[in-house]
């Protein structure tokens, strides 16, 4: 039972390092466009979905 817990502690510290070093994804951006859920919100554009 202690290697589960090491290894969802250690995913879980991967994860934040991962998604606090880029900023928000396309997903969130997405998201961000209209809060809730929404059939009417398209795709982002392309050249708006990545932040490069």
């Amino acid at each position: 039972m202690l290697h589960k817990a090491v290894y969802a502690f250690a995913t879980g510290a991967v994860a934040d390092a991962l998604a606090a070093r880029g900023g928000p994804g396309p997903g969130q951006r997405h998201a961000a466009v209209r809060p809730g859920r929404h059939s009417d919100v398209g795709p982002l554009a392309r050249r708006d979905a990545y932040g490069r």
